[in-house]
């Protein structure tokens, strides 16, 4: 009998592969957290995140946890990606609580203390150089720690479902295939750019994502915010 697949089956699950990944890839180092499973309009590209700070807890703060969250869009896109997008925050995780400061530019820029603590927890980059914009982020699992996934008790089969919009659910019962019917996902455009010193704080804005501009009191660069 085929298993009926729900949010609660892919929160639990996710939980206990957080738990099989935390022993086999992180030592065992990594604190008990929240795992949600939410959309976000600012972030309708991005896979999923982490929280900087402990956000769940009792009222007391007896009992803290940080959160993981996984966007529902792109639950079902591909096995090795969901594992990607969560060792990938598991790894932002690690640096937190061990106080190694692993982004800049908002979260956006991932630096060499991403990049080196990624290697270790079976990451590989196809390029030796930071993309102008994020750094060291684009991490891919290295084939060994696909294989070794391949070896663990995890059910793959959960990951077989993903939030869509009613339309693509309409086309189907016309007659479309799931790939006829799979709606591209639209790319966000922004008008303009803003701009922060790191020193003092001032903020200007242009329309342009790529410039290189200097604060006149501070001598160094601004950076720009997602």
């Amino acid at each position: 009998m085929m298993q009926t697949i729900t949010i609660e089956t892919i929160t639990s699950e996710l939980h206990r592969v957080y738990e099989i990944l935390n022993k086999n890839f992180f030592d065992g180092k990594l604190p008990i957290i929240a795992i949600t499973i939410q959309s976000d309009a600012r972030r309708t590209l991005t896979m999923g995140w982490c929280t900087t700070h402990e956000i769940w807890g009792d009222k007391e703060g007896r009992t803290k946890m940080f959160e993981i969250n996984l966007t529902p869009e792109f639950l079902d896109l591909d096995f090795y990606e969901t594992m990607d997008t969560l060792m990938h925050e598991m790894v932002h995780l690690y640096n937190r609580i061990h106080d190694v400061q692993d982004v800049s530019r908002s979260g956006t820029y991932h630096n060499k203390h991403f990049k080196n603590e990624s290697i270790k927890r079976g990451f590989e980059y196809e390029s030796d150089k930071p993309d102008k914009k994020y750094g060291w982020s684009f991490s891919r699992l290295s084939q060994e720690t696909k294989n070794k996934l391949d070896t663990l008790e995890i059910n793959k089969e959960v990951f077989s479902i993903a939030r869509r919009s009613p339309q693509y659910f309409q086309r189907l019962n016309e007659g479309e295939t799931p790939d006829e019917a799979q709606e591209e996902k639209p790319t966000p455009r922004k008008k303009s750019f803003k701009w922060t010193c790191p020193s003092c704080k001032a903020i200007l804005r242009t329309t342009k994502p790529e410039m290189n501009i200097i604060c006149g009191d501070c001598e160094i660069s601004f950076e720009v915010e997602d």
